[in-house]
């Protein structure tokens, strides 16, 4: 939409510079133009008509292409306020979401101890944590020589919906793509039950579910509307970037390179509007984002200032 909002502009300008041109160039020109006082009657009759004609024509359009300007720009603007305040709305939705999640202590001797807000996702990042050791550990075990993304991945899908008896079927479907995630889901059972001083069978996604999704779509709302410009939408989605705390974007990071992340992916969304550009790199617990997106880290431009 921009590139007709500029196409118009420069018709205006161009209307107007030639308008302007020609208009000098019969004023002055020897036929109407003298340095006398005395008025010649009948062809100052014939300039008016003449002048009138021609350049009041070209007047006219230019007036035509202004109104034209005008009206597409007013529509434009009208567009574009009508997808930032959706975003507007979804960046407050996700406010009332983060106040809405409350969690309880992962220990079980503290379990009336209950985090909100912000609070809760190191209650996550912990959690996630420790189901990342124990993959790990089964990884050594088995000699299954798993890659760090497939870690992740296990890790994060048994996080996600959680661990126990009843669930078990569920997760060995899930891990079903892994040469031995029948026998990995069957493992992280029972180190989820062998650590009783900590609930880290705990499914998560009621809460992340929402969370990830009212995300997913207000990225999606921006990078997809056709009025808003490249450089626009990049510092809406930094408004949005600018309202995650550290362990959201430990979860988040996790969340993206598991198979959760793949509709991320596949829009670019992630290195285009360089959505983790502010999460510590050393803060992923030995897992280097660096290594999975291109994208800048507000630390590297932190440490040549150290140095």
């Amino acid at each position: 939409m921009d590139w007709t909002i500029n196409v118009i502009k420069m018709c205006c300008v161009f209307f107007g510079v030639a308008s302007l041109t020609i208009a000098a160039f019969i004023l002055f020109n020897d036929t109407y133009f003298n340095t006398s006082l005395q008025i010649d009657s009948e062809l100052a009759a014939k300039f008016g008509d003449f002048f009138g004609g021609f350049i009041g024509t070209i007047f006219s359009i230019f007036s035509v292409i202004l109104l034209i300007y005008t009206v597409v720009s007013q529509n434009l603007d009208v567009s574009k306020n009508g997808a930032r305040d959706r975003f507007f709305k979804m960046l407050d939705y996700h406010g009332g979401n983060i106040r809405s999640i409350r969690v309880p202590s992962l220990e079980t001797k503290k379990s009336e101890i209950i985090e909100e807000g912000r609070r809760a996702f190191v209650v996550y990042k912990i959690q996630l944590k420790r189901l990342l050791q124990a993959v790990a550990e089964i990884d050594q075990e088995l000699s299954a020589n798993l890659t760090d993304a497939q870690k992740i991945d296990i890790a994060y899908i048994c996080f996600y919906y959680g661990q126990s008896d009843t669930w078990i079927d569920f997760i060995r479907q899930k891990l079903s793509f892994y040469q031995d995630g029948s026998i990995i889901a069957e493992m992280m059972l029972n180190k989820v039950k062998a650590c009783e001083d900590l609930k880290l069978g705990r499914p998560n996604q009621t809460d992340l579910s929402s969370y990830f999704r009212n995300m997913y779509n207000a990225i999606k709302l921006v990078d997809g509307d056709k009025y808003l410009s490249e450089s626009e939408k990049i510092n809406l989605v930094k408004i949005y970037r600018a309202q995650l705390s550290n362990p959201e974007l430990y979860i988040l990071f996790f969340n993206l390179v598991s198979r959760f992340g793949k509709k991320w992916n596949a829009n670019g969304y992630i290195e285009k509007y360089e959505l983790l550009t502010n999460l510590p790199v050393a803060y992923c617990d030995g897992y280097d984002p660096k290594k999975y997106f291109n994208i800048s880290f507000e630390e590297d431009e932190i440490e040549p200032w150290a140095n």
